[in-house]
């Protein structure tokens, strides 16, 4: 299967369930937030039960197919998830994962999640295997360039607009950080009181408090 941008992913899961999914990258939200549709059209079809493991350098990858072996007494489907801080399953979690994927046991989903993979990893005998059997979700980060814009379509997702120079008021303020400009969207949507945000009520808005810390 062929890769999919985050924002082709829900068309994606209306389509159909795939037994695996990997979505890796090193933007955090929307990494997150591509796993959370994951989940969330898995929940929709049944798949209540959830099972997550953090995998190191002693992870034991018989519990993958231990896993993807057992029956649950609470539901018969579920999402095993996989969260790979490195990236790197290793020889012994490459074999598992193409044992797993040679034969997909039903009512499961796979769900693996990890930083950018660079190309010799795509290269892999695992990644391959995935991209056979599932859908490979890549997560490009958002550059200077490009936040205007990402900023615009959060704003609209939300039900708001701004014009040009309240945009590049947001982006300036955050300095790049997504999740600080998802979170003064969501703020915007309380304060907001016209249709379209200028760039003085923009600046009113987010005051510095992008770079508030505890103290």
């Amino acid at each position: 299967m062929a890769k999919v941008r985050p924002e082709q992913l829900p068309a994606k899961l209306k389509q159909s369930l795939a037994p695996v999914y990997l979505v890796f990258g090193d933007e955090a939200l929307l990494t997150q937030e591509a796993s959370d549709e994951v989940r969330r059209a898995a929940r929709d079809q049944g798949y209540i039960e959830r099972e997550l493991y953090h995998v190191d350098n002693s992870f034991d990858w018989n519990e993958l197919l231990a896993s993807a072996n057992s029956l649950s007494l609470f539901a018969d489907r579920k999402i095993i998830e996989l969260r790979i801080g490195n990236g790197k399953p290793g020889k012994e979690g490459s074999k598992a994962l193409i044992e797993y994927l040679s034969n997909p046991p039903e009512g499961t989903v796979l769900l693996i999640i990890t930083p950018k993979l660079d190309g010799n990893t795509q290269k892999t005998k695992w990644f391959k295997a995935i991209d056979s059997s599932g859908v490979l979700v890549q997560v490009w980060p958002v550059d200077a360039q490009q936040l205007p814009r990402w900023i615009g379509q959060r704003l609209s997702q939300a039900g708001l607009s701004a014009d040009s120079q309240a945009i590049d008021v947001l982006a300036s303020r955050v300095e790049g950080n997504l999740l600080a400009a998802a979170q003064e969207i969501e703020k915007l949507k309380l304060l907001a009181t016209g249709s379209v945000i200028d760039a003085e009520q923009m600046a009113a808005a987010v005051a510095n408090s992008a770079r508030y810390d505890v103290f």
